[in-house]
């Protein structure tokens, strides 16, 4: 399987590909990578022409090592255009239930997050280390969950939100679109559509001139 960078968040995935053991793990960068013990252990790729290769050859499956959701969304595009196809890729040292609902493609979830059952989790999100997904709660598409962030029973968070490290939405909370939730902040009731909130309990700070439909 191909990876797609090799800057800070290959560098989360790194360990769980080594004790994996999986064959043909590639990772691609246009830039040498700052991480030198990534290509000591793993090849690293930077051309298109490699990349067709790749997928022509070993594997069309590709998962996005990239950090900020709109940015996830512009290089899917265009390695699915070379002949690649996304996947997600669930860390095998986070605690998920073999009853959640569905992952959508092009998530990545990290070591240490913990997944109830019933959980839905939209596309291209990325769900970080040491994490709770509360059962029955939904996450949209092109999220950022921060580290330790608690997401509980039967909540909701909308598309393209950003959710601080170790924040917690309170059960049945309902959080719109576009929706940036600071670090450490404690939802406690339904959030708008483009709000930016912080503190505990969570108070609007402003809304977000540009908007996502």
């Amino acid at each position: 399987m191909l990876f797609i960078g090799a800057g800070g968040m290959a560098a989360q995935l790194f360990e769980d590909l080594l004790a994996m053991k999986m064959p043909d793990v590639v990772f691609w960068s246009e830039m040498d990578t700052t991480n030198p013990y990534i290509k000591e252990n793993f090849s690293v790729i930077g051309t298109d022409e490699e990349v067709m290769n790749y997928f022509k050859n070993i594997s069309p499956s590709f998962v996005l090592c990239v950090g900020d959701a709109p940015s996830r969304k512009i290089v899917a595009e265009r390695f699915t255009k070379l002949g690649g196809q996304i996947a997600s890729f669930i860390s095998p040292f986070s605690n998920t239930s073999p009853f959640l609902k569905s992952i959508g493609n092009g998530t990545v979830i990290l070591r240490d997050t913990d997944i109830e059952p019933g959980v839905v989790v939209g596309e291209m999100c990325l769900i970080n280390k040491q994490g709770n997904l509360g059962h029955g709660c939904k996450v949209g598409s092109y999220c950022d969950i921060g580290p330790d962030v608690i997401i509980s029973a039967n909540s909701e968070i909308g598309d393209h939100c950003m959710i601080g490290m170790r924040s917690v939405i309170l059960p049945k909370v309902k959080i719109g679109k576009n929706v940036t939730v600071a670090a450490g902040a404690v939802v406690t009731k339904n959030i708008a559509d483009n709000a930016v909130v912080s503190g505990v309990p969570a108070t609007l700070r402003f809304y977000k001139k540009e908007k996502i439909q």
